[in-house]
């Protein structure tokens, strides 16, 4: 499973400091290569990296992620990516911000993103699931934490759940560091998210109603964590133009791979992308 907060933000001095030569139109590019997989496909959680204060980037990418979901016909999907940092508001793929403490080193700030997990019936091809109701995208809102040094970023997040869907709570630790060579950067990451049994329960329980007609058992899903690993590449093709593509492997919670509705242990998430940074 997956929260479009996977997707968070790399911060590094900027571009003109000392301690970096990483483009500035590459600095923007981190966030939406984060942004690609998390968003939408989700699962989503590259590293990111802030644009400069005023700062936009715009571009279209694309998004393939198998979901989990039984006999389900998976899609890739067109996404456009869209980046902003302003001096106390920020827009990151999915996740909207508003900072309210800033210094070299450390950010904090408030958040709203969605949870890109959703069940459609009518897109499996398992008899007992089309019979099921729907699962949506949730909304998630709370607060995020990240800290930069030298050795990377850490990152963490506590958000809950506001869309009617449960009311749970999602939280998400995650350390990235890049590696950057001329115009190319590697991003590895590694995390783990921890989603409460109200939202598990929404995404993968089967009520009683659901069993009586679907033929599946009942099934109530309590919390768990997810550990994951992404990567995502980063070409400058010239100043402004940026390539970018990445992956990342999840490993589902047991609350949800022991669901009936789940056929597999992990997820994955692939996107590539090309963006304008201005």
């Amino acid at each position: 499973m997956c929260n479009a907060q996977h997707a968070r933000d790399l911060h590094f001095p900027p571009p003109h400091s000392p301690k970096s030569n990483m483009p500035t139109s590459m600095l923007r590019l981190a966030v939406l290569s984060a942004a690609s997989i998390c968003s939408l496909a989700c699962s989503a959680a590259m590293a990111q990296s802030a644009a400069p204060q005023g700062g936009w980037t715009l571009g279209l990418g694309a998004v393939w992620s198998p979901s989990p979901y039984r006999d389900y016909n998976n899609k890739a999907w067109p996404l456009p990516l869209v980046s902003y940092e302003g001096k106390s508001f920020y827009l990151r793929g999915a996740t909207v911000g508003y900072r309210l403490l800033k210094t070299d080193s450390d950010e904090l700030s408030i958040i709203a993103s969605p949870m890109g997990n959703r069940f459609v019936h009518g897109d499996s091809d398992d008899p007992r699931l089309r019979r099921l109701s729907d699962r949506d995208i949730s909304g998630t809102a709370g607060i995020a934490w990240r800290h930069t040094a030298s050795w990377g970023l850490l990152q963490a997040s506590a958000q809950k759940e506001f869309t009617g869907h449960g009311g749970g709570n999602v939280f998400d630790a995650s350390y990235s560091y890049p590696v950057i060579q001329g115009r190319f950067s590697l991003i590895p990451s590694v995390g783990v998210t921890y989603t409460s049994g109200a939202l598990n329960n929404y995404y993968y329980g089967i009520g009683s109603a659901e069993a009586l007609r679907s033929g599946l058992p009942f099934y109530r899903a309590g919390g768990g964590s997810s550990p994951y690993a992404g990567v995502s590449a980063n070409y400058n093709i010239s100043s402004r133009w940026i390539a970018s593509g990445g992956l990342r492997y999840t490993r589902l919670p047991g609350a949800a791979k022991n669901s009936p509705m789940v056929d597999g242990s992990h997820t994955q998430s692939y996107f590539v992308s090309l963006s304008y940074a201005f």
